[in-house]
């Protein structure tokens, strides 16, 4: 004898999949780790904006199941875990954007994955001296008794990056009042008019968005000037391009009108000038060398007289 469902979820089947079929906008956020409290407090704040409906992954098939939407399985397929679908009119990136504002810092249970480094600082406890002395050392932190209360005299790394989390060390973070852990709605994917979207896609922000465009742009501007793809994005450059090689052309052939002869004469300024340090055999570098070398002899001519008077003076100073 087959067994009837429990009306409850029948009745949620059936509402769930109407809601889907008239929202606008349906995702799948990930519940996990979010304590009541919690899942309330987000259900209040954004109340008026987004649906929140917490169901199991068998009863949310089933609803889909009686949705005449295209593509909806596919949607229904990103399910995992613990999961609540939210139904609203915001677009997708929207909903990304506005779940990612409920996540807060918690207190770790014990069992998840360190998303940092858990540092346990050198601080003051509430604590007076007692049992919790041997907590805390146990737990691998050095305590010491300062004003009657217990204090963490050295500042520990408790916790690896990557690492899980073990239940005994989650109760002394608690107690210390270290939240490490960050919950709140993730959401795993949403669907729109018959698209369905991951995560990765909600996620792009504008910013990444407009990089992104900035990028293709800069190096398709660079592929069109390579294999000279005629597009008006690049036809300055092209110009300017050409402007520099009808230059050097002219250059090379002698070819003068009224928009090269500036070339033409700095070219012969500087060939004159070349022509001329040939024909000295000086260099500006040998001039200035020249120079100081008659700067030093002279200084040692004046020296050498200098040496000649002292010594006349002397003679002068010896025979009266």
């Amino acid at each position: 004898m087959k067994r009837e469902p429990a009306q409850w979820k029948v009745e949620l089947v059936k509402e769930l999949s109407k809601e889907i079929e008239k929202s606008p906008v349906s995702a799948l956020v990930s519940i996990k780790g979010i304590r009541n409290a919690q899942l309330q407090k987000i259900r209040a704040d954004l109340k008026g904006r987004v649906k929140i409906r917490v169901v199991r992954k068998r009863l949310l098939l089933k609803a889909l199941d009686k949705v005449k939407l295209e593509n909806i399985k596919d949607f229904g397929s990103m399910a995992e875990g613990q999961i609540a679908v939210v139904t609203a009119e915001e677009a997708p990136t929207k909903l990304y954007r506005m779940f990612e504002n409920t996540k807060q810092k918690a207190a770790a249970r014990g069992g998840e994955i360190a998303e940092d480094d858990i540092i346990v600082p050198e601080m003051p406890t509430n604590f007076p001296p007692g049992p919790m002395i041997s907590e805390f050392q146990k737990a691998g932190l050095q305590t010491a008794i300062e004003k009657g209360k217990i204090v963490i005299k050295k500042e520990t790394l408790y916790v690896k990056k990557g690492e899980a989390i073990p239940k005994d060390k989650a109760k002394i973070l608690e107690k210390l009042e270290i939240l490490p852990v960050t919950v709140g709605l993730n959401m795993i994917g949403a669907y729109e008019a018959g698209l369905v979207f991951n995560k990765e896609a909600v996620s792009i922000t504008e910013e990444q968005l407009l990089g992104d465009i900035t990028r293709a742009f800069s190096q398709a501007k660079n592929l069109a000037l390579e294999t000279l793809f005629l597009v008006p994005e690049i036809v300055p450059q092209l110009i300017v391009k050409a402007r520099l090689y009808a230059e050097q052309l002219a250059l090379e052939t002698g070819t003068v009108d009224e928009s090269n002869v500036q070339l033409f004469i700095l070219k012969a300024i500087r060939e004159a000038n070349a022509l001329s340090q040939a024909v000295s055999g000086e260099s500006p570098e040998e001039d200035q060398g020249s120079e100081e070398t008659t700067q030093d002899s002279a200084a040692s001519e004046e020296s050498k007289q200098d040496d000649e008077d002292k010594a006349s003076e002397g003679l002068s100073a010896l025979f009266g």
